[in-house]
């Protein structure tokens, strides 16, 4: 790690992990929010599509036009202040029109602030030559993990969670103010120009698609997989964030270790056959009904899949001719797509069928995902491979 992208590193870090620590907590929360306002699952759908909309547009505004005229600072910071109070807003609404509302500035500020995080790493891995990005993913589980375990301790001790959202809440401004003046000393990419809009490349289009289907299918578990607990296994709703925390604790160790993963297996054994197999043995886990062997099989499941994004975003960055800045954008505001039909339907699915079904559908979907990456990946190989013969 090079001295003078350690501050960048950091705030990057620091950044992943306290966004996805507030989402991590909030999400625990939405059984309590649907049971007090008498939420259904096509409702609370519709409610998660909202946000992706509204994450969708932050995304490209942040990384297009916000970044290059003010910075990554301040692009973080009002990111930050926008999400900050809002899930405490929620828990205060008193209805189901509001509660939808004020989904709105939350996906505002997440999608402001990622595509600062994504980026800035995938520039410095590539200039410092260092598997970073996993890293960066491991921070974003981390996040999500410790959230999952902190709201099942604010549960048990603080029985208003308008409280516990205050608190979390000022921990996040606290977060922007304190890497503001410590953390971020350079602008946001400098020595890149962020092109004017146009279609990205084709490779992008396709690595992007699988990052849709990725994020989309990431929902079922951060969004709906403690609701599946509670309600389809009857699991108490302190236990519903244990399979987010199992989900998340197979992840941080794959992502801490995919430096050493990568370099020994590759990118292929790493990104597609780890996520073909722990696809397998989830799928396997579901259809015994129990909860143990269900919890065993997502830990294996977040292992599998931990570093698939990392390895996306990799692949399309050593194929394209344009910014990598551009290509993150790109891939991301297609990945975060996926935010928005992904809940949609499987709220839709949920009251046609059941949330057991949906998750075996993540099984089917990860599926093709190892596959379709292991094609893409070889193609791209072959490519070269001709290209030094000619």
């Amino acid at each position: 790690m090079q001295s003078e992208f350690k501050n960048e590193i950091l705030t990057c870090f620091g950044g992943a992990f306290l966004i996805m620590f507030m989402i991590g907590i909030y999400f625990v929360y939405l059984p309590w929010n649907m049971e007090r306002l008498n939420i259904s699952e096509t409702q609370l759908g519709v409610s998660i599509c909202a946000f992706g909309f509204a994450n969708l547009f932050a995304n490209q505004f942040g990384a297009r036009i916000m970044v290059p005229k003010i910075g990554t600072s301040y692009t973080i910071i009002a990111g930050t202040i926008i999400f900050a109070y809002n899930p405490m807003i929620i828990a205060s609404v008193p209805n189901y029109f509001y509660f939808t509302l004020f989904f709105i500035p939350i996906g505002i500020g997440a999608g402001l602030i990622f595509p600062v995080l994504n980026s800035q790493m995938a520039i410095i891995e590539q200039k410092t030559n260092k598997i970073l990005i996993p890293f960066t993913q491991a921070c974003f589980s981390a996040g999500s993990l410790c959230g999952a375990l902190g709201a099942a301790f604010f549960i048990k001790l603080i029985p208003d969670p308008r409280i516990t959202f205050f608190i979390v809440g000022t921990l996040f401004l606290f977060y922007s103010l304190f890497f503001y003046f410590f953390g971020l000393k350079k602008n946001y990419e400098s020595d890149e120009k962020i092109e004017k809009f146009k279609l990205p490349e084709n490779n992008t289009l396709i690595y992007g698609f699988l990052l849709m289907m990725n994020f989309a299918t990431l929902g079922i578990i951060i969004d709906w997989s403690p609701i599946w607990l509670t309600k389809d296994l009857g699991a108490p709703l302190f236990l519903g964030g244990l399979i987010i925390i199992f989900f998340n604790g197979g992840e941080i160790f794959a992502r801490v270790s995919a430096s050493n993963l990568i370099k020994k297996f590759g990118d292929i054994i790493v990104g597609s056959y780890f996520s073909i197999i722990s696809c397998t043995i989830l799928f396997l886990s579901i259809l015994t009904s129990n909860l143990y062997i269900i919890l065993f099989g997502i830990i294996i499941f977040g292992f599998g899949t931990a570093n698939f994004v990392a390895v996306v975003l990799r692949q399309a960055i050593s194929e394209t001719k344009e910014s990598i800045s551009l290509t993150v954008s790109n891939l991301l505001t297609l990945g975060f797509a996926g935010f928005i039909f992904g809940p949609a339907i499987v709220g839709y699915l949920a009251e046609l069928v059941s949330l057991t079904f949906n998750m075996y559908l993540l099984s089917v979907i990860w599926a093709f995902n190892g596959f379709a990456l292991l094609y893409l990946i070889n193609k791209n190989k072959l490519k070269k491979k001709i290209y030094d013969i000619i």
